[in-house]
């Protein structure tokens, strides 16, 4: 059960003027999933690439980015969600005033990743790939728990699945395992509280992720009196098998 807190995270520099914690992967315990908190400072591009071996989903936390993909540019911000499918295509331009910050994804713990030549744009978001918030209404997950399902192949995924759950003080949602694959739990906002196996009391504040292996007992709950937001993230296809336990 690796628990990687904040403040041991060690922070790279993939590009400059970005930087990004190193939060899961195979040098952490990972064998099915690496994950990553990038921050971009304004005027930031990444170069455009593929990756041959993997799909990527990619969450923007904070600010306003320009993507590209696959030869289209569009304009994503806060609370939206895209998908570069293997071998497409893609990079982030921060084009805001402020840092921008992504959370990304990778269903492999080792991705593989090159270079790719930039193609004729269209100024346009492409039919697939793309979770615009803004036209996307969250449901209710269980009592006081509500959530997006940003990510899986109602996207165009074909190995990811990655929600956005936000917990009202109180509520909890159920334990459960999952037979066959690991499950990344990113506490993005305020403080939760965790279950893993027949420990009960695991606190995750904000910048803490938690990763569980497959067929053991893990849950989320929220112990405090404020909102607190969790990334939930898995290498598999929506449903992501799981079977529900007291």
């Amino acid at each position: 059960m690796p628990i990687r807190r904040r403040s041991h995270q060690s922070n790279i520099s993939p590009m400059p003027g970005g930087t990004m914690y190193d939060m899961m992967g195979a040098a952490h315990g990972s064998k099915m999933m690496t994950v990553g908190d990038l921050t971009m400072e304004p005027g930031t591009t990444s170069v455009y690439h593929i990756h041959p071996n993997t799909e990527e989903s990619i969450y923007v936390a904070e600010g306003e980015a320009e993507f590209r993909l696959d030869g289209h540019k569009f304009r994503a911000k806060s609370g939206d969600c895209v998908v570069a499918r293997r071998g497409l295509g893609h990079g982030i331009a921060n084009v805001g005033d402020t840092p921008a910050r992504f959370i990304v994804m990778y269903p492999t713990a080792s991705p593989e990743r090159e270079v790719a030549s930039e193609p004729e744009w269209i100024d346009a978001a492409p039919d697939v790939g793309v979770f615009f918030r803004d036209k996307v209404e969250s449901f209710e997950f269980m009592p006081g728990v509500s959530r997006y399902d940003m990510v899986g192949d109602f996207l165009g995924a074909e190995s990811s699945y990655f929600s956005e759950l936000t917990f009202n003080p109180g509520a909890i949602a159920p334990n459960h395992f999952h037979p066959a694959h690991e499950e990344s739990m990113f506490c993005i906002e305020g403080e939760l509280g965790a279950v893993y196996d027949k420990k009960d009391d695991i606190a995750l504040h904000a910048g803490d992720l938690f990763l569980c292996e497959p067929k053991v007992r893990h849950g989320i709950f929220n112990p405090t009196g404020k909102l607190a937001r969790l990334l939930a993230l898995h290498p598999v296809l929506n449903p992501p098998p799981r079977v529900d336990v007291e």
